[in-house]
């Protein structure tokens, strides 16, 4: 259960969104680039607290959201109603324009269209069916550019993988598993080439080593000595990609 609620703290609002979730055990609060600010409370807890315990950790919400906002890139061209007009993935150099038109309720529609277009109909004034279809076509453009690019570098790099796959997730850019299986995050086309590269390189080590122990490190810098820099820079890889990707569950 999700409610969205705005509330003023100092004398300023502060936009958050109430999750009660059965697993907490107590408030807790928590901060997204693009969802902004979560407060997690369990199941009966007295939503009056709430104001008190933003005052509470005011200077933390404003530190995180100004650290947020230094690194925050300026927004894509977008429709009018926040949709994306182009979408773009940089290390493929592909560059995709978006129409919408509205004739209908309750079902959207995606034609690809030549020259690099999108033509969305239907329903498309409920953004968040829409954006459930864009994500759909994402997750196939990513299997369609990110497993190619996840098959040639291991090649080239003399790594082996059992199966490969993509997923769309909030936090996690890519993952393996102990059956050697490599999961990728849809949102690495929105990333730089050294970035995507990175994560790969990251995931394919996990083939050899499933921990993050010196061996596995040391793999890695074989791999890409600019490994450091890269993962540091991977803290703010959320800038790179669309709020209307972000923001889906």
């Amino acid at each position: 259960m999700n409610t969205h609620q705005t509330v003023p703290v100092g004398g300023s609002p502060f936009p958050y969104t109430l999750k009660v979730s059965p697993r907490a055990k107590s408030a807790r609060l928590k901060m997204t680039p693009h969802g902004g600010l979560v407060v997690v409370v369990p199941p009966g807890f007295d939503k009056k607290r709430v104001v008190s315990l933003l005052l509470q950790h005011e200077e933390w919400i404003k530190k995180v959201t100004a650290k947020y906002d230094a690194h925050r890139p300026i927004a894509p061209p977008h429709s009018e109603n926040g949709l994306p007009a182009t979408i773009v993935f940089p290390d493929f150099a592909e560059s995709w324009s978006v129409a919408y038109m509205h004739n209908g309720i309750g079902e959207v529609k995606m034609v690809e269209q030549q020259g690099k277009s999108l033509l969305v109909s239907g329903d498309v004034a409920n953004t968040a069916l829409t954006c459930k279809l864009l994500c759909s076509w994402l997750k196939h453009r990513a299997q369609l550019r990110l497993l190619p690019a996840l098959e040639k570098l291991a090649a080239a790099h003399n790594f082996s993988y059992d199966s490969s796959g993509i997923r769309l997730q909030h936090s996690r850019w890519g993952s393996c598993s102990s059956r050697r299986s490599i999961t990728l995050n849809s949102k690495l086309l929105f990333l730089p080439d050294h970035l995507v590269r990175y994560i790969m390189v990251h995931e394919l080590c996990h083939t050899v080593h499933m921990n993050h122990s010196r061996a596995f490190w040391s793999l890695v810098h074989e791999h890409d000595p600019l490994y450091r820099s890269n993962n540091l820079e991977m803290k703010c890889a959320w800038k790179y990609v669309p709020q209307w990707v972000s923001v889906q569950p």
